[in-house]
């Protein structure tokens, strides 16, 4: 009778142990999903990104997340932000991310959320009425943004490149300045200084905006290879952020533009006005952009720029798209 109590004993601790150790293995995965410290997003100062602080305002990180912007307006600052892990991830367009100088840049985007759409582009004198209008005019841009992507692209739809214009760096708004005041033939700018150098000097017209360049000049979100490679829970966190604050956005656009202009202290009238000229992407865009099969996929998109940037001198380093871009974290919805 002995044995069979401290069998019965043994077998009941047995039993104890096996059920505490399975219990235990069960909820380590869940635990292991929510990050130590917060996931930083380096940005710079754009409204475009305005959809990221709604997410956080209401709390619609995925996994757990604790998501933090972090304002860095140099995209050097960026770059070297994340290659030393002092962001995890950072904004910015095709030509910002490939346009560089020096060793190959740490980064792999997984995530697209605005694009141009009318917002950037070329304003014209009068007389200058088409593309090759341009071979030999006095063109003013600011290296490193859209504007002056734009004009290198429409040099390429002709077979030209920045040598073939008397081409002045200028600051954007400098370039709408000098334009209207006859020193420059060709300004490439944003708004609002595109809308005014046009509607200033008489005959003068916008000749190529965004709105007429589709899938060009979209913001990507660009992660650390650690993340990608070991963490994509973390990266599906801040997608899932980002669409359901697109989604809020369209169910609640007033409480929502009011949320996005504090966060960039601007009026609501000014956020709207602002986005005008932008379009915000949801899950199914991404869905369509990560796939290589469509038009203007991200992929295709990758490699036209880096052929301009490439024909321009604009970056000593020719990139792969399939290095930098990763459409696993989009599978995942």
């Amino acid at each position: 009778m002995k044995m069979k109590y401290v069998s019965w004993l043994l077998a009941l601790v047995i039993v104890v142990v096996l059920a505490a150790v399975l219990l235990k293995g069960k909820g380590a995965p869940q635990e292991a999903t929510a990050p130590t410290e917060p996931v930083t997003i380096g940005i710079v100062t754009f409204a475009g990104y305005a959809p990221f602080y709604l997410a956080d305002e209401k709390e619609m990180w995925g996994q757990g997340l604790d998501v933090e912007m972090v304002r860095i307006e140099s995209i050097g600052d960026l770059r070297a932000a994340l290659s030393t892990g002092g962001i995890d991830m950072y904004a910015a367009t095709y030509d910002i991310f490939e346009a560089i100088e020096g060793d190959e840049p740490s980064g792999v985007a997984f995530l697209a959320v605005d694009e141009s759409r009318g917002g950037d582009g070329v304003v014209v004198r009068e007389g200058i009425n088409a593309l090759s209008d341009l071979r030999g005019k006095v063109v003013g841009a600011e290296p490193g943004f859209p504007p002056y992507f734009i004009l290198q692209h429409l040099l390429n739809q002709e077979g030209m490149t920045l040598a073939d214009v008397d081409f002045r760096d200028v600051t954007s708004q400098d370039a709408g300045n000098a334009f209207v005041a006859g020193q420059l033939d060709v300004a490439a700018t944003y708004e609002p200084y595109l809308s005014m150098s046009a509607n200033k000097v008489p005959g003068a017209k916008v000749l190529v905006s965004s709105a007429d360049t589709p899938g060009l000049i979209v913001d990507l979100v660009f992660a650390s290879e650690r993340l990608v490679e070991d963490r994509p829970e973390v990266l599906k966190g801040v997608a899932e952020g980002w669409f359901r604050a697109i989604d809020y956005w369209k169910a609640n656009p007033e409480e929502s533009y009011a949320i996005m202009a504090d966060a960039f202290e601007v009026s609501v009238d000014e956020m709207k006005e602002f986005k005008s000229g932008i379009a915000w992407f949801d899950l199914e865009k991404n869905q369509r952009l990560f796939d290589k099969t469509t038009e203007h996929n991200v992929y295709a998109t990758f490699d036209l720029v880096g052929d301009i940037l490439e024909a321009n001198n604009q970056t000593s380093v020719r990139l792969k798209a399939d290095d930098h871009l990763t459409d696993a974290i989009i599978r995942m919805f």
